[in-house]
């Protein structure tokens, strides 16, 4: 199972995310047995293994090289939310809150904000360096709800929750001085990353329903290749072009993330107008995040094979 899983892209993530969606799909009450097997086998304990792999990953961040992570990594992750902030605010102007061909702001907004950490990590492990994996505590920030909320509150120009995104910031901090103090910490925290990978995905895909993400029609498909074409070819031609860098990065953050299927809930809870099209974003959103899932592997494997054969001519 282990050496099937491994030679797919991010296989550790995504074959553990798939068979937790299905049985989330066609048994959703099957673990609900209990304090330990509901946190551990559904998405109630997504924030502790979230929060503990931040503060793993932040151990291996040795503060000598921080200034190549912000320089490449840093960047990269500011211009991602430069992009979303500009067409979050230009889709509610031209479009509204409604949206246009079914997809509401709502979807549109947590779909173009999102990033995957656990699925970048996982592509980093595969295809990057120690600085990529590093920097997922960075991405692990625009994962968050709170990144999603912020860019929905300017565009809609409401209210901003800082919370959330200080509740990420803690276990980062934590984990840079934990790991700078005593390098050997570090050296101990970091394989654990890879092992909590499957836990991670198992996490994720307790939140996915098949069936109500199909019902989501073609606005899945279409919500996919907006969050592709409106994110992916900016955001490589800055690593390649402007950076000189591997473009390894570019792709890695660009799948929709299932933690996302979360924000229309919370945005709903925040603002009651958002009820009447919150489950919809979330079955749109759903099915984004098994496509993208999927398909920026796909993407990945067929550049660094690319790369590889030019290398070898």
């Amino acid at each position: 199972m282990l050496k099937f899983m491994k030679k797919i892209p991010g296989g550790l993530l995504l074959i553990p995310m798939l068979i937790s969606a299905i049985f989330y799909t066609f048994f959703p009450n099957f673990f609900n047995v209990g304090t330990v097997s509901g946190t551990f086998f559904t998405k109630k304990g997504i924030n502790y293994i979230l929060g503990l792999i931040c503060f793993l990953s932040a151990t291996s961040l040795d503060l000598k090289n921080l200034k190549n992570i912000i320089r490449k990594q840093g960047s990269i992750l500011l211009l991602k939310f430069i992009i979303s902030l500009i067409f979050g605010i230009l889709f509610v102007k031209f479009f509204g809150l409604d949206g246009i061909f079914g997809i509401s702001a709502l979807a549109f907004i947590t779909c173009i904000c999102s990033l995957n950490p656990a699925l970048y990590l996982a592509l980093s492990y595969d295809y990057g360096d120690k600085d990529d994996i590093a920097a997922f505590s960075l991405a692990e920030i625009l994962c968050m709800p709170a990144f999603h909320i912020l860019i929905f509150s300017i565009s809609k120009s409401s209210v901003i929750d800082w919370t959330p995104l200080i509740s990420i910031l803690i276990p980062l901090i934590f984990g840079i001085i934990i790991g700078n103090f005593d390098r050997k910490m570090a050296e101990f925290f970091y394989p654990a990353i890879n092992i909590l990978t499957p836990f991670m995905g198992w996490s994720f895909g307790s939140g996915i329903n098949l069936i109500s993400a199909f019902k989501a029609s073609f606005q899945w498909i279409f919500i996919s290749i907006l969050f592709y074409i409106l994110t992916l070819p900016i955001l490589f031609f800055y690593e390649r072009k402007i950076l000189k860098e591997n473009g390894i990065t570019s792709i890695g953050i660009s799948s929709i993330a299932g933690l996302s299927t979360s924000v229309p809930e919370i945005l709903a809870n925040i603002d009651q107008s958002l009820s009447a099209i919150s489950q919809t974003a979330t079955a749109q959103i759903a099915l984004g995040v098994l496509l993208t899932s999927f398909f920026t592997p796909f993407i990945m494997g067929k550049f660094t094979n690319k790369i590889r054969r030019e290398n070898e001519n």
